[in-house]
């Protein structure tokens, strides 16, 4: 099966390379795991590749702020393996960017 990726289009090209960057690091993040109590944590997950990705290429990031204040209330190892899991993502996704 092979899935899509959709999103409206918009004036702020900026927002909508955000939203696709957020919607295919779910589909390296999350491709096997749809797992509704852990949703929350899927979406911040995501939305920090996109930060982290949006900040390297200089794209207005702003939105994101509303996803990452999710993770005040996580334990310090639960914020390590994440995080190590979304920064090797975000660089996945900029190392195909960039070679093209």
């Amino acid at each position: 099966m092979q899935r899509g990726i959709e999103a409206k289009d918009r004036a702020n090209q900026a927002d909508l390379a955000v939203t696709l960057i957020h919607e295919y690091a779910h589909a390296l993040l999350h491709f096997d795991g749809d797992d509704e109590p852990e949703r929350a944590k899927r979406e911040v997950e995501a939305e920090a590749v996109a930060y982290i990705v949006g900040r390297y290429f200089d794209l207005d990031t702003s939105g994101s702020a509303f996803y990452l204040a999710a993770w005040q209330d996580d334990d310090a190892e639960s914020i390590q393996e994440r995080l190590g899991r979304i920064s090797s993502t975000a660089q996945e996704i900029i190392d195909t960017v960039v070679e093209g």
